[in-house]
């Protein structure tokens, strides 16, 4: 076993698993438009099988502690909890955290089972605390089963949710203090995060407010005590006086992380994506070598060694983002 290591000799060591693309809501910043984006086909998503062994892989090989299951919305796919059996061996005895990102609609009668299965991290996003805005933000009037789903969450071991919010600049911006409200007698963490450029997701200068605005709007209001950083944590998260939850902001267009990054992404197809914001002819399939039974898992995880050559030390500017063509978040999982 040996760390994964780019050129910039940054150790890889955490997992990002677009399990499907299909979602049950259609976010602004992911499809402005509710256009009706061609989803792929089951035969060409990883299998459980194809997945399972992928993730082997990067945990025998590379000694990976983390991974996290996205999408699309992963609880949409009906096999998801057949993988997370799977896994369960390898989160109990070689220590590998699991972690669920999700919109929450479908989460509520899945809790228990997941937190006995080894999912110990989730992160449940909600982008307003107003029905009639988030059913403008998401497409769907799916807010109060969002709500259910954080609270139940609590109640079934979770101490500490990661409350994801996309600010959106005359949207939900003036939304920032109720959020605070909204933690401040429990242990979850609201993490507020810039709006990112994809593929026909429609970013403009005119809906995007930085960390900074955002820090700035609450501590009008608040004294913030900053939380010193895991290694290869993304947010910056802060401590407010009399509050048992926490304030973070994730900043990836004012103020990129990428010199601490220590993740690699699987897309909905099997593609293995060196950063959030790589080009597609800098993704290397690996289910075509999932599939075919003449190639080892060494075999593999060389392959995913000598790809990883190509990472850059950091993304490129916005402008540049924006001409990115197949960069779709929901495909890729953020």
């Amino acid at each position: 076993m040996k760390p994964l290591l780019d050129k910039f000799n940054r150790i890889h060591n955490y997992l990002r698993f677009s399990i499907t693309d299909k979602c049950n809501l259609n976010c602004l910043y992911c499809n402005p438009a509710f256009e009706k984006i061609k989803q792929l086909k089951n035969s060409e998503l990883l299998t459980v099988t194809e997945s399972f062994r992928l993730i082997k892989i990067f945990v025998n090989f590379f000694d990976f502690k983390k991974i996290r299951f996205t999408g699309g919305e992963p609880l949409a796919r009906k096999d998801i909890l057949e993988l997370i059996s799977l896994l369960q061996p390898l989160h109990f005895s070689q220590g590998l955290e699991i972690g669920l990102t999700t919109n929450g609609t479908l989460l509520k009668d899945k809790l228990s089972f997941l937190k006995n299965n080894g999912v110990t991290k989730l992160n449940i996003s909600l982008d307003s605390l107003n029905q009639d805005k988030f059913k403008k933000i998401t497409g769907k009037n799916k807010l109060i089963e969002v709500l259910s789903a954080i609270e139940l969450a609590g109640k079934t071991g979770y101490e500490s949710v990661k409350i994801n919010c996309v600010v959106l600049k005359g949207i939900n911006d003036n939304e920032v203090l109720d959020f605070i409200e909204y933690i401040k007698e429990t242990k979850n963490t609201v993490r507020f995060i810039e709006y990112m450029p994809f593929s026909g997701n429609g970013w403009s200068e005119n809906k995007f407010i930085s960390y900074q605005d955002i820090k700035e709007v609450i501590e009008s209001k608040f004294v913030l005590k900053q939380i010193i950083k895991n290694s290869g944590e993304v947010a910056n998260n802060y401590q407010l006086d009399g509050y048992e939850g926490k304030v973070g902001f994730i900043s990836a267009i004012s103020d990129h992380f990428c010199d601490s990054c220590n993740r690699l992404r699987i897309t909905s197809e099997g593609n293995l994506k060196l950063c959030l914001f790589s080009p597609k002819n800098n993704e290397i399939n690996l289910k075509k070598y999932l599939s075919d039974i003449s190639y080892t898992d060494i075999q593999i995880a060389d392959i995913i060694e000598n790809t990883l050559s190509n990472k850059q030390l950091k993304h490129q500017d916005v402008d540049e983002l924006m001409q990115l063509d197949k960069n779709n978040m929901l495909t890729i999982g953020g």
